[in-house]
């Protein structure tokens, strides 16, 4: 089977983060199927790679230094800032559309599959209707939130998703967002996680001592308890009562995120005479109000901004950490909540969005309300001083998360579907 796969977001390298979930799905199809992406370009990409056997060809639509649309989270808001982005993005679509359209003739595939039903779905919709291939059209979040404020837009989503032989969504969320906007038949839609890194699932990762040897940041990654070394699983150990509550983010640093929350919370949480540190792993256009703001709240030397890290990196980060939180605001799926239970460490999110098929509240994890600072910081103290329960939620998600977001599992819904 041939699957072209269109997506605006695509590794650039082996260990970008930015949209690695594509790339561990393809990887697993393994021999079932044939997998062609087509994906942006940006300055110091070549045109043509290959990651394995997954070949990957990138269009151009500007000259390098204008080609700034794709890899930043936030196309959407570059295209809202007026004209020139609009502009910008009519391009990109153009060049996209016939690079799709080429690779479609070229290639002749089984099946097209699309990701973000814009700009993704609307071009796969257009190669699907010209070459009577199937089109598969997957939404993430953003996209289907953007069509909430952007009224006009939905008749252009109601001929991508019409287009579509089936329609799937990350989360339960999701799902429930397109019924509201009644752009997608409903029968169409299917809820399909993203897969986990395979990294976070690999029984052979940590050495039987348990002392992975890294440093990141300040903490020194080593006695990590979690880890059994009988079986190289998680063992959800809690941590000691007495000791130094570590907090870890892992996030692009925009407003959708709401990290500003968790600052806001760890100054609560220290208030109350609780020693917390946090780490902030990401970057983004909100880095810098964040760092300005740590400074105001006189809480920079217990926090720390570690940048983008590979995602070989953080299995270590999520084993160290007391607690994982991710405070942002209708998330679509929340996948990296998926890979820090797989490596045993407690989870606090947001009672919104598809994070809710991840952390279960009082289950897999602690939920609280939006921008709702105090109330994750009484989650907080809750994991600081019952350490015992922080550590019994961790194992009972990292079973739920095991049985439903590994890429195997992931991949063979998705082959089963294109097979169909």
């Amino acid at each position: 089977m041939r699957v072209l796969l269109l997506t605006h977001v695509f590794p650039r390298a082996a260990e970008d983060p930015l949209g690695a979930f594509l790339l561990h799905l393809t990887q697993c199809f393994g021999e079932r199927a044939n997998v062609l992406v087509v994906a942006p370009h940006a300055a110091g990409l070549a045109d043509r790679e290959n990651f394995g056997a997954v070949q990957v060809t990138r269009f151009h639509y500007a000259p390098d230094a204008q080609e700034t649309l794709a890899y930043t989270g936030v196309m959407h808001e570059q295209v809202a800032r007026g004209i020139g982005g609009q502009v910008a993005f009519l391009r990109f679509t153009f060049h996209y559309l016939r690079s799709a359209w080429a690779a479609t003739r070229a290639y002749r595939p089984d099946v097209i599959h699309a990701h973000w039903w814009l700009p993704g779905g609307l071009v796969g919709a257009l190669a699907s209707k010209l070459s009577g291939t199937p089109l598969v059209l997957t939404t993430h979040g953003t996209d289907v939130e953007q069509l909430r404020k952007a009224r006009w837009a939905q008749p252009l989503a109601r001929f991508a998703f019409g287009q579509a032989r089936v329609i799937t969504c990350g989360s339960n969320y999701l799902r429930e967002r397109l019924s509201e906007l009644a752009v997608a038949n409903a029968a169409h839609v299917r809820v399909i996680p993203m897969p986990v890194n395979p990294v976070f699932v690999a029984r052979d990762r940590r050495p039987e001592t348990g002392d992975w040897g890294l440093e990141i940041g300040n903490w020194k990654l080593e006695d990590l308890s979690r880890t059994t070394a009988a079986s190289g699983s998680v063992a959800g150990s809690a941590r000691d009562r007495n000791s130094k509550l570590k907090i870890l983010t892992v996030a692009r640093l925009t407003k959708q995120k709401s990290i500003d929350t968790l600052i806001d919370a760890l100054q609560i949480l220290r208030g109350r005479g609780v020693d917390a540190r946090l780490q902030i792993v990401g970057d983004g256009d909100q880095r810098a109000a964040l760092e300005k703001k740590t400074r105001e709240l006189k809480l920079d030397g217990f926090v720390e901004f570690l940048g983008m890290r590979s995602q070989n990196d953080l299995p270590a980060m999520y084993a160290q950490c007391d607690v994982f939180v991710l405070p942002s605001l209708r998330e679509g799926m929340g996948l990296v909540l998926a890979e820090a239970l797989l490596c045993g460490a407690p989870v606090i999110a947001t009672n919104s969005g598809g994070v809710t098929d991840i952390v279960r509240d009082g289950e897999t994890g602690l939920l609280f309300p939006e921008r709702d600072a105090n109330a994750l910081a009484d989650a907080l103290e809750k994991f600081a001083r019952e350490p015992e329960y922080a550590a019994q939620l961790a194992q009972k998600g990292r079973a739920w998360v095991m049985e439903r977001f590994t890429p195997e599992r992931v991949a063979a819904q998705f082959l089963q579907m294109y097979e169909g």
